[in-house]
């Protein structure tokens, strides 16, 4: 029933019903650009430090506080900016976000000294924790629910893909331009998004019919997606409760105990994820191999991510999101423990690390399409954008830790293997989530 009591349809069976239009598309190409602008200027500051501490004359170590920075920003901007997504709008806090990165970028090209430059940073973070969360959902709002996984998390596996392309590009980039350049790019990327988000791009469906339900966009939306579908008789399921839109929906009934076994689940994979892209090179050349062979075992790490995060999407679609998690982060715990008993060679441990790279970036990628399905539509910016915030924790640790380990003399495939403990608490995580499904 809608709002007026006439008998119509639910906005995800009517997507359901229908065959992706080109607004759909085009909704999930912003996304996936939003996501890859992301992943650019994640990447950019630390392939700039080089050129950064030449420049100033200073030792690496004095830009901790500016690589950091944007690491903490992430975590406060995806928890408490990006839930205005539920309030205000997914375009628009999306469009606002890439905004505030496109300006703080060029601030940071406009930097004298690295506590300018941190400061900068900071900003920079809390804009991209904001806008992943608001990407993800203004992508999720539109896709239908039999591909949602897939899609959502070919959307998000563009992190990786800008990370690439920061590498690609900065070369180039410091070679014409030096430091500033690399951060003006990543600074008129997002703005120029930002004005197409604004003046092209569509509001969440989902957000007009909960929030705005007399709003003409609805009807315009309808024309692309549903031709011939009255604004009038289409309707968003209600929640079974009144939400506020805050950190405590998250944590009350009936959502608390998924809530934190989604927490869970997502910041131990994060803990895997970046100590393995922190130290992983180190590991490898402190078991004998030469720095070369070390990077180009990172390069099979990170492209078993991509790949996983696609396959792990198609199959959350069909046999469903904690059960498919829950098996790629068991073949992870064996991968990682295979550490302890294959000989070392490029080869083999080549194809380890392409197995753990699917079962952790890929994990990383699909896990947070778990959301789309936890947490209703009113709900869902502040659910991914928590959600993203627990995930920075285990971030923010796991290189304090693999530090610490290294630092003690702990052997390296020692290291690796210990990880498995962490991939088996995502398993339990997983386990305890799709039992908590089946008692809802």
């Amino acid at each position: 029933m809608d709002g007026s009591g006439v008998r119509g349809v639910e906005i995800d069976e009517l997507l359901d019903s229908r065959p992706l239009s080109g607004l759909q598309l085009y909704v999930l190409v912003l996304g996936a650009l939003a996501v890859l602008f992301d992943g650019y200027d994640l990447q950019v500051l630390a392939l700039t430090v080089p050129a950064l501490t030449k420049a100033w004359g200073i030792a690496a170590p004095a830009l901790s506080v500016a690589l950091s920075a944007s690491l903490l920003g992430m975590g406060l901007g995806a928890a408490f900016l990006g839930p205005l997504g539920d309030r205000y709008g997914r375009r628009t806090v999306l469009a606002g976000t890439m905004a505030i990165v496109g300006v703080s970028s060029l601030a940071a090209a406009l930097a004298h000294d690295p506590i300018e430059l941190a400061l900068s940073r900071f900003f920079t973070g809390a804009a991209l924790g904001a806008s992943l969360a608001n990407a993800y959902t203004l992508t999720a709002d539109f896709m239908p629910r039999r591909r949602r996984a897939t899609l959502i998390t070919v959307a998000y596996c563009n992190t990786a893909t800008g990370a690439l392309v920061a590498g690609l590009v900065a070369p180039s980039v410091l070679g014409h331009f030096g430091w500033p350049g690399t951060f003006v790019v990543g600074g008129v990327l997002p703005l120029a998004l930002s004005i197409t988000l604004i003046t092209t791009g569509p509001e969440s469906i989902k957000f007009l019919l909960n929030r705005r339900p007399d709003s003409s966009a609805i009807g315009a939306i309808l024309r692309h997606i549903a031709p011939g579908t009255a604004a009038a008789t289409v309707y968003l399921q209600a929640p079974a409760q009144v939400l506020a839109g805050s950190v405590r929906d998250l944590l009350g009934r009936p959502y608390r105990a998924a809530t934190l076994l989604l927490w869970l689940g997502y910041a131990m994979n994060s803990f895997n994820l970046y100590l393995m892209v922190s130290w992983l090179p180190t590991l490898l050349t402190g078991a004998g191999w030469l720095p070369a062979q070390a990077l180009r075992a990172m390069a099979f790490n990170q492209l078993g991510g991509i790949c996983g995060g696609v396959l792990l999407g198609g199959l959350m679609d069909r046999f469903g999101a904690e059960r498919s998690l829950a098996v790629g982060f068991v073949l992870n715990a064996i991968a990682l423990l295979a550490f302890l008993i294959v000989p070392s060679g490029f080869l083999s441990w080549g194809a380890l690390l392409l197995v753990i790279g699917a079962c952790t970036g890929g994990a990383q990628f699909a896990i947070v399409s778990v959301a789309a399905s936890l947490y209703p539509s009113g709900i869902l910016a502040t659910g991914s954008g928590w959600a993203s915030a627990m995930a920075r924790i285990g971030a923010f640790l796991s290189p304090l830790v693999g530090g610490a380990l290294i630092a003690a003399g702990v052997v390296p495939t020692r290291v690796i293997a210990g990880l498995a403990l962490p991939a088996a608490v995502c398993v339990m995580a997983m386990l305890g989530l799709m039992r908590v499904r089946r008692s809802a």
